[in-house]
């Protein structure tokens, strides 16, 4: 999900169907207008203390009758995109051409393998199974052989639980069998696990939709590429669009909190992407991981003697500070390495004063993401305000 669109969106103005009414408005003018209508009939001024039964009556016709001012209110704003949610948000999609995207299983590539050779070909039948040993399985999804004389045939396999659970194996982790394949000694995925996600989100459809007219042109423009990237997997946290040569589309994107897209995830998107409903005819597709540009923290800071009280909770909130500061560095392409926003980060978590010797400010490309490769925070101590 990219901010910027987000905060597009929420930075509309705010409207209210009921003028911001409040209960306690509510509540008050009842009570005048009771008032005022008592004086007209009686011609006598009333006064309604606390614990009058009238007033009480009163307050609490004004508690359920602003309850049905709050469904006025949603059900205003469960027409504007700012605001919509659940299925309503969905059916404003529809207007646009766009669904929720549903959860969809991690794939890997499974290598199957024999220790010998055969003069006659060794099929694996679609819908074999191999596993980590934790009871999540992941099936191939063809029929696939392996050629006399051969050792090995790989093929794509797609997990059997959907959801972003999927996507934790690295290369190698998957490597037993449900059940034996005959003449196949073993199954190992020679990917990592990519591609799996989870329903998507209020916030990712909302985003989408946003971007959707995008989509409406035939020219191949960059935000139309961005909506259809964004549509294969709403979750990607950015996305780097360029053309380095007439008619060439260079895609780059990092998935959720910074991870590099592998093979496994490129292949799927430059498949979908080359869908001859999405891409321009004329166009060339190029799906890509942004090149990275490495950086190492080593910082020291300080903390005023006036918080000494608080110094253990400062040094957790110095931690995450680093934390936070990594994950901003990841997880935007074209993000200069900015040492600035670390100082600023520790500083706010209660630092006195930082001193970084690295990183110093780097200006990173286009197609470019930093990564962290190693770090060294120091605790230098308590020293006088």
């Amino acid at each position: 999900m990219s901010a910027s669109n987000l905060d597009s969106i929420m930075n509309y103005p705010d409207v209210s169907f009921i003028d911001n009414l409040s209960v306690e408005t509510l509540e008050n003018n009842m009570i005048q207008w009771f008032k005022e209508k008592r004086k007209e009939l009686t011609g006598k001024d009333i006064v309604l203390g606390a614990a009058d039964d009238r007033r009480l009556i009163l307050s609490a016709g004004a508690y359920f009758i602003y309850q049905a001012f709050q469904k006025t209110d949603q059900a205003g704003k469960m027409g504007l995109l700012k605001y919509a949610t659940g299925d309503f948000l969905e059916n404003l999609g529809a207007l646009k051409g766009v669904s929720r995207n549903p959860a969809r299983g991690a794939t890997v590539t499974l290598r199957y393998s024999m220790t010998s050779t055969r003069t006659s070909v060794t099929p694996v039948p679609a819908g074999s199974k191999a596993t980590a040993g934790d009871g999540v399985f992941f099936s191939t999804q063809e029929y696939v052989e392996i050629p006399a004389g051969g050792t090995y045939v790989d093929v794509e396999a797609l997990c059997d639980t959907v959801g972003t659970g999927g996507n934790v194996y690295a290369i190698g982790e998957i490597n037993k069998m449900e059940a034996a394949v005959p003449f196949i000694d073993s199954a190992t995925n020679i990917t990592k696990a990519q591609n799996g996600r989870d329903i998507e989100s209020d916030d990712d459809l909302r985003e989408r939709i946003f971007l959707a007219p995008e989509s409406y042109t035939s020219a191949g423009s960059k935000g139309a590429y961005e909506y259809y990237v964004r549509t294969y997997d709403s979750t990607i946290e950015d996305v780097s669009i360029s053309s380095p040569d007439p008619r060439e589309v260079e895609i780059r994107c990092i998935l959720a909190d910074g991870e590099l897209p592998q093979e496994e995830y490129i292949n799927g998107l430059t498949a979908y992407l080359n869908s001859p409903d999405i891409k321009m005819l004329t166009d060339l597709i190029s799906v890509q991981a942004p090149d990275t540009v490495n950086y190492n923290i080593s910082m020291t800071y300080y903390i005023n003697q006036s918080d000494s009280a608080s110094a253990l909770t400062i040094q957790n909130a110095v931690n995450n500070a680093v934390s936070k500061y990594i994950m901003w560095q990841k997880t935007k392409i074209g993000r200069d390495i900015n040492p600035d926003e670390l100082v600023k980060l520790v500083k706010e978590a209660g630092a006195k004063r930082v001193i970084v010797t690295s990183p110093v400010f780097t200006t990173i490309g286009f197609d470019e993401v930093a990564k962290l490769t190693t770090q060294t925070v120091t605790y230098g101590g308590l020293e006088n305000d």
